[in-house]
């Protein structure tokens, strides 16, 4: 399945307000925050099949809960940054209410469906995430079960440089070759941000 991405532009209208972090977030703190969430916090329903009702939301497609029909995701603006130095929170909803939504943390995320990695039937989705400062995101990958959401792996490092990456870039760091999962990543101590092939080691 040819890979959708989502990348979320401008912060729109807020949900709901609550105070924001309380410490500046770092890529290690990201590294950490990605295992941890909370799934279960959002009890607010799928938001409407037109994403014109809520602005500040974007869809990509997938068959997510591997049920044979498409869902669309929506990464939308859930808190807004209290302090002026602070990171919003994002959180990606579903327009299917059986697929639970999936909190990512601190900082503007864009989208990957990366298809079938894990040969489970159903599309995973990667989160590009933007950091507090600097120019190291992080990279993550999930799956949806019947547990709820689930990392296919580490989180990894990306090293931009502080260069955009394309749409075509985000969807070539994951492949698939003879079965097995690899991830492109930058060498930092390279001037050329010279790309490694790692395999993901596919929980």
């Amino acid at each position: 399945m040819y890979k959708n991405l989502l990348y979320i532009l401008i912060p729109g209208v807020l949900a709901c307000n609550s105070p924001g972090k309380n410490k500046a977030a770092t890529p290690d703190s990201f590294l950490s925050l990605s295992t941890k969430v909370d799934t279960g916090v959002m009890a607010v329903g799928a938001p409407p099949e037109t994403p014109q009702v809520v602005p500040d939301t974007i869809r990509i497609n997938g068959d997510f809960d591997g049920d044979g029909n498409q869902d669309e995701a929506y990464g939308v603006l859930y808190r807004k940054a209290m302090e002026k130095e602070g990171q919003d929170e994002y959180v990606i909803r579903f327009s299917n209410p059986g697929i639970r939504p999936l909190v990512t943390g601190y900082g503007e995320i864009r989208l990957i469906n990366e298809g079938d990695l894990n040969s489970d039937g159903r599309d995973d989705i990667s989160v590009y995430q933007a950091p507090l400062h600097g120019c190291t995101y992080v990279m993550s990958t999930w799956a949806f079960t019947k547990a709820g959401w689930k990392q296919l792996s580490d989180p990894w490092l990306v090293y931009n440089g502080c260069n955009y990456l394309s749409d075509e870039d985000l969807q070539h760091r994951i492949v698939v070759e003879d079965g097995i999962v690899y991830y492109y990543q930058e060498d930092p101590h390279d001037e050329q941000l010279t790309l490694a092939k790692k395999e993901m080691g596919i929980k």
